[in-house]
């Protein structure tokens, strides 16, 4: 296996043992105590100036906050299990906590500033780039809480919400397989034996998957445990903080109206026929009566071949340079200063994010690498959020930095419609190119599909807990339900496949997050279009959208392209690009089984 990348994290700290980490938490909650005793209770009065002012102390006492907080957390995504690190993190977390808290007055004294107070702010030229930010704390007045009592959730929820979440990662990176392929005997972590349901021998993918599922079973009641936990601590806060809706507190944070969530769910499930129409095409290519779960990421004969970690990086340049020279500069000094976690290890976190960090300090991405091509798509999708990140950072502040959790799929999925672009131009082995549609298909129905199903999963297990503890067979039976829905009698399940709950972080770790896939994809072929269409002319817009971060609502933000959210007809047309695929691909199937 060639060398993979590990991440630097020095340009944060030197190591866990830096005395700057906690020099700077120290510092910070002494400059927290005098910012707070100078401005606590004057924020009514400030005009535009003072407040500017104000809010520029306070982002930079965040910005010095959260940057322990970032190097503990990127340590533990890759090391859960060492015991410094699970140290360092709980002591730089209650430390930030109660930073945090001495802070919180700020947040509470603009939700509840007076109209006039508002009004004056937003004629002030010096809060011109803040008046987003001031309205997103207006409109999360009603479930404002007085600063006393915001204290005590946050400080609550170091041994709440958080922990748990903290509990699943380190449960799941313990964990380890021995598995025999080719008669090698290997121990692998979660994410390796994953990667094995890809396999192009049938036998592996089913002996692979039937390994993970049963490691969920044999845990579920824990897992149901910490469900159980997560879900009523979500239904006590949401009722002190007076939301009549379960996914209230995440459509307020991404500025979208419930009616915009029911009609992507809506739309989205309405078209589930032509997913399951692509999972009996996709049988009869593998020469099956029809799938069964573990064939569902199945390569086509021919089609699968290992990359290398030099290849995937080449055609990820490569495609994001086809679109931008500066995209793909942004995107190269991932490489270049050693911000990637390629390598899989024991204890390193499952799957693969990108972290953000504020502006000023250099996203970092994580994936686990297996030299699969689903993998090249995950690490165009990982930068495509980190490129994202570096032109918000440069154009944006910290209050205006982060988008939305929908807006926030955009770069990611737009990068993984580039590469496909790049290597369909490039590919002429007619199983390779039939392997790369059919990904394509895959990845949009994995991206709106399967996460739709996992948003309605979500919902009706909050609403469920909401009434009453529920079992593991209760949470099992909800998540057949949904992948009954989905796949119908296309593809079929077996016992074990009622535990795929278990096994997906983002309902631990964020309270309807899946969605913003399915939102993000169907934005993607929105804006897809429009490049087709326009060319280069398009470029600059889109990269003014990335640029733009959190500065203003989803909806403002697309109006600027002429694109309109709160049209339903906008996910019926993005879920045409998906029909036209499919029948491309049904149609090509047929007429080479003629």
């Amino acid at each position: 296996m060639e060398s993979l990348p590990t991440w630097r994290l020095d340009d944060l700290y030197a190591d866990l043992d830096d005395p700057k980490i906690a020099g700077d938490l120290a510092a910070v909650a002494a400059e927290a105590e005098a910012f707070g005793a100078r401005w606590e209770g004057r924020i009514e009065a400030l005009d535009g100036d003072g407040l500017a002012e104000l809010l520029g102390a306070y982002s930079a006492l965040l910005s010095r906050m959260y940057r322990p907080q970032m190097f503990a957390s990127l340590s533990a995504s890759t090391d859960a299990l060492d015991e410094a690190v699970k140290a360092l993190s709980a002591r730089v977390n209650e430390q930030a906590t109660a930073i945090g808290n001495a802070l919180r007055f700020v947040d509470v004294a603009l939700a509840n500033a007076s109209p006039e107070a508002h009004a004056r702010w937003a004629a002030s030229p010096a809060c011109a780039g803040l008046l987003h930010h001031l309205q997103r704390a207006r409109a999360a007045r009603p479930h404002t809480l007085d600063a006393a009592v915001e204290s005590a959730l946050a400080t609550k929820d170091l041994t709440g919400r958080r922990a748990w979440s903290r509990l699943y990662d380190e449960l799941c990176a313990a964990w380890r397989f021995d598995f025999t392929v080719e008669g090698e005997t290997q121990s692998l972590n979660l994410a390796a034996l994953r990667s094995l349901r890809e396999d192009p021998d049938r036998a592996v993918r089913r002996r692979a998957s039937e390994a993970i599922l049963t490691r969920f079973s044999e845990h579920a009641p824990t897992f149901a445990y910490i469900v159980n936990t997560l879900y009523q601590d979500h239904k006590l806060e949401t009722a002190l903080r007076r939301y009549t809706d379960v996914a209230g507190p995440t459509l307020l944070d991404d500025e979208l109206p419930r009616a915009t969530l029911d009609a992507l769910l809506t739309a989205v499930e309405a078209h589930y026929p032509v997913a399951q129409r692509f999972f009996a095409a996709k049988a009869r290519a593998l020469g099956l009566p029809r799938l069964e779960s573990h064939d569902l990421l199945a390569p086509f004969p021919g089609g699968d071949r290992l990359v290398s970690w030099a290849e995937a990086r080449a055609e990820v340049l490569g495609a994001f340079g086809a679109l931008d020279p500066e995209i793909e500069a942004d995107a190269r000094a991932f490489f270049d200063d050693r911000r990637i976690d390629a390598r899989p290890r024991p204890g390193k976190r499952d799957g693969a994010f990108c972290a953000g960090m504020v502006p000023g300090v250099a996203p970092r991405v994580l994936v686990n690498f297996h030299g699969r091509l689903r993998d090249v798509y995950t690490l165009a999708h990982e930068l495509g959020h980190g490129v994202h990140f570096t032109l918000a950072g440069k154009a944006q502040r910290l209050l205006n930095y982060w988008p939305t959790s929908p807006m926030a799929e955009t770069a990611s999925v737009f990068g993984e419609m580039v590469l496909t672009r790049r290597l369909l131009a490039r590919e002429t082995d007619p199983d390779v190119r039939r392997q790369l549609l059919a990904a394509r298909i895959e990845e949009a129905l994995g991206t709106i599909h399967r996460q739709v199903a996992f948003t309605r999963y979500e919902l009706n297990a909050h609403l469920a807990r909401a009434r009453a503890n529920l079992s593991t067979d209760d949470l099992s039976a909800l998540w057949s339900a949904e992948s009954e829905r989905l796949y119908g009698d296309a593809v079929q399940r077996g016992a074990l496949d009622r535990w795929g709950w278990v096994g997906i972080p983002h309902l631990v770790h964020y309270r309807f997050y899946c969605y913003s896939y399915a939102f993000g994809q169907l934005l993607v072929f929105a804006l897809y279009r429009l490049w087709e269409q326009e060319g280069e002319a398009f470029v600059p817009k889109y990269k003014r959208l990335l640029a733009s971060g959190g500065c203003d609502t989803p909806a403002s933000l697309l109006a600027a392209l002429g694109i309109d959210i709160t049209d339903p007809s906008f996910w019926a047309r993005g879920l045409d690009v998906v029909t036209e695929m499919v029948d491309a691909f049904v149609a090509e199937e047929g007429a080479a089984g003629e």
